[in-house]
């Protein structure tokens, strides 16, 4: 008798756990809630390019206002980067044109760039693995570095040192790379 007993308790109690677990009729019409992790900040598509950068950068993984870390993000629109010391793009794609300027350090890796790539008044630019859609400019910078890049239109460095080797350009080059 104790053993039936003890059966039919856990019986129950399975019963009840599963039953518990089940979705229920309300639970249905209910739409899903996205978990922390894949919740983002993206701007919206009528936001300026400034904006969208904006939304990028506060949503990045660097701490404080002065640095700007975009990792491994697919971005609608054109982005402009400007107010920032540092803007790292990392292994990011960019479908529209990508413009930095004021900066004191620009890094971009890894990435894919539909559109122009414009950079001005910066200290310091890195472009390294990166695939530009369009025009490559870099000018008013103290010192650029272009490692294995693929630009799909022209390179254009005004008045910049550069130092660089394995770019592939399908327009014109006036960058003199040592």
């Amino acid at each position: 008798m104790r053993r039936t007993t003890g059966i039919l308790f856990v019986t129950a109690l399975l019963a009840l756990g599963l039953s518990a677990c089940a979705p229920q009729p309300e639970d249905a019409a209910k739409p899903p809630v996205p978990s922390a992790t894949h919740t983002t900040d993206a701007p919206e598509a009528g936001a300026t390019p400034t904006e969208r950068a904006d939304a990028l950068c506060q949503a990045g993984p660097a701490a404080g206002d002065q640095a700007c870390v975009v990792t491994g993000q697919k971005v609608t629109g054109d982005l402009s980067f400007e107010g920032y010391d540092v803007v790292k793009l990392i292994d990011s794609t960019v479908d529209g044109a990508v413009a930095a300027g004021g900066l004191r350090d620009l890094v971009v890796t890894g990435s894919q760039i539909g559109g122009d790539l414009s950079i001005t008044r910066i200290q310091g630019v890195v472009v390294k693995l990166t695939t530009v859609g369009g025009t490559l400019d870099i000018s008013d910078a103290q010192h650029a570095t272009l490692v294995k890049n693929t630009v799909g239109g022209d390179l254009n460095c005004d008045g910049v040192r550069a130092d660089g080797t394995g770019n592939q350009v399908a327009g014109t080059a006036s960058c003199v790379l040592r």
